[in-house]
């Protein structure tokens, strides 16, 4: 369950999804670089910060000059997946993308992705960091995770776990509720036919806050959904709408 507060008053373009978790420090320092940085896309742009059940009595800075900001609050610990999911659920923009809370991803790499999406006719572009600014225990984790992962599903995508995404609405739209959807994000998208890259962004270390703890347990549970994403992936059907409905209007009834 979730508590929401959302009004608008034009169409947007661009809905920039935040899931967080205990990242009070960091919080005010994205907001400020995203004000900073997104009006050089010259659009609409909606930022959705969604709690997921944080702890550290973080506090709502005012909303940003030039974009508004929604906060969505779940109601207990639901894990990134979900959070992703119900912002998408209360996303008006065209596009949607996808960032991490805690500074390491770069918000000026939004603007690279966007065009670059465009550009090249995708559904889905997701951030591959180059010089990761993580332990070597992530970084070798993540290196097998995704050599497993590819050679399972034949996606392709380098770098899964780079949260910074940008998406047409109507993929982020069909993205299945369940947990752990967020690791294969690119493979779901090829599933379903939608076309997908990638493109090299920034990595920067993380300036305050603790790193989620990676544990046994959430490898089991990775590997658990990696196999379900096999089925999933198989059972897929990828018809996508080529074009808006045609209507053909009503033919009038003599009186």
């Amino acid at each position: 369950m979730m508590t929401t507060s959302n009004e608008r008053s034009e169409p947007v373009d661009l809905s920039v999804i935040i899931p967080f978790h205990n990242e009070a420090e960091n919080i005010p320092a994205l907001l400020t670089e995203l004000d900073q940085c997104l009006p050089a896309l010259g659009l609409h742009v909606e930022i959705i910060m969604v709690n997921d059940a944080s702890t550290d009595c973080y506090e709502r800075p005012a909303a940003t000059p030039r974009f508004p900001v929604i906060w969505l609050d779940l109601t207990e610990r639901s894990g990134q997946s979900a959070a992703m999911y119900f912002g998408i659920s209360q996303a008006a923009g065209r596009y949607v993308a996808f960032m991490d809370a805690d500074l390491q991803n770069d918000p000026r790499d939004l603007e690279k992705l966007y065009y670059k999406l465009n550009e090249e006719g995708l559904d889905l572009i997701t951030g591959l960091r180059i010089h990761r600014k993580d332990s070597w225990f992530r970084k070798i984790s993540s290196k097998i995770a995704n050599k497993i992962r590819s050679s399972l599903l034949g996606d392709n995508t380098r770098d899964t776990g780079c949260s910074l995404k940008v998406m047409r609405s109507e993929l982020a739209k069909r993205l299945p509720g369940w947990n752990g959807m967020h690791r294969f994000i690119p493979a779901l998208a090829q599933a379903m036919g939608y076309r997908v890259g990638e493109c090299p962004v920034n990595h920067r270390p993380r300036r305050a806050g603790k790193s989620k703890v990676i544990s046994w347990k959430r490898a089991i549970q990775a590997t658990v959904d990696l196999i379900g994403m096999v089925w999933f992936c198989k059972r897929q059907f990828k018809g996508r709408l080529a074009s808006h409905p045609a209507i053909n209007p009503a033919k009038k009834i003599p009186n």
